[in-house]
């Protein structure tokens, strides 16, 4: 066995090789296997990933780069990085590259869906939601939380819900928000004699403005979660196909049509409460 693979992992067993091992590599990216893995699979264990250019250097694609640490100036002079195996390796690692590799892994997360199932779904916004994700499933060694400050969600509210084609949660925005201004239409007078609750209705419009640029990204990842497991049930035995990804990628695109249909409807709705004191 070549010393290079020596403490690698097999993308089959996900066993490290150890001396004696008989291993072999895969002819298109250099993978290496243990030979009886290769031949139980008749495969490269990373295949699925051959279309994206992967080349094996020393890590499965959904590995994470191994942690590197300082070394302090040796006997001899020379400074230099060490990894965990005790091979020398170079600092700077691109953080997003790293990410976008975390992002590829298959394995399932608590939800019953994998990273790489979302980052077909959102691949059109997949900077800001892989890291957005990541918190919210707690990967990669974040603290798992449920707020990813996302200013659009809440100033562009509730054209930035149908543009996710998060269409119920739009018409509950619209409702939330234009419900001050209807209880103020329809009584006037009350509330010009109560000038509190004029105040403590713009506070709440503030304040659901605020918890949706916190909470919005969390609630577009369970969406997200949602639609994925409906998508997965019509491609049962074949979730590994391209077409697969592709309808995810499909079914998550944006949708500018919606964002301008609801942004009208909710334009429309404010203009009739406006007029509703006339009419009366």
């Amino acid at each position: 066995m070549r010393t290079e693979f020596y403490g690698k992992r097999c993308p089959v067993c996900r066993n490290r090789f150890r001396e004696g091992d008989n291993v072999v590599v895969c002819p298109v990216c250099g993978t290496p296997h243990h030979r009886e893995c290769y031949e139980k699979e008749n495969k490269c264990g990373v295949e699925e990933y051959h279309a994206l250019g992967f080349v094996w250097k020393g890590n499965l694609p959904d590995e994470e780069p191994e942690i590197t640490v300082e070394k302090e100036d040796n006997q001899f002079g020379a400074a230099g990085t060490e990894n965990m195996n005790g091979a020398q390796a170079d600092l700077g690692a691109d953080p997003f590259a790293e990410m976008i590799n975390r992002f590829k892994t298959p394995s399932l997360g608590e939800d019953g869906v994998s990273m790489k199932e979302l980052m077909a779904y959102t691949s059109r916004s997949l900077y800001h939601y892989a890291q957005a994700f990541l918190v919210i499933r707690g990967d990669s060694g974040m603290k798992k939380r449920k707020t990813f400050f996302n200013i659009c969600s809440g100033l562009l509210a509730p054209m930035h819900q149908f543009y996710r084609k998060m269409d119920l949660l739009g018409i509950i925005m619209i409702v939330v928000m234009l419900l001050p201004s209807l209880l103020i239409a329809l009584n006037e007078s009350y509330f010009v004699n109560n000038a509190s609750f004029y105040y403590f209705f713009n506070f709440l419009s503030i304040a659901e403005q605020i918890l949706l640029c916190l909470f919005g990204d969390y609630l577009y990842y369970r969406h997200a979660v949602k639609k994925i497991i409906s998508i997965r049930e019509k491609y049962i035995g074949d979730t590994n196909s391209d077409e697969y990804y592709e309808t995810l990628e499909l079914a998550g695109r944006p949708s500018l049509p919606r964002a301008i249909i609801g942004t009208l409807v909710f334009v429309l709705c404010s203009s009739l409460i406006l007029i509703i004191p006339g009419v009366q």
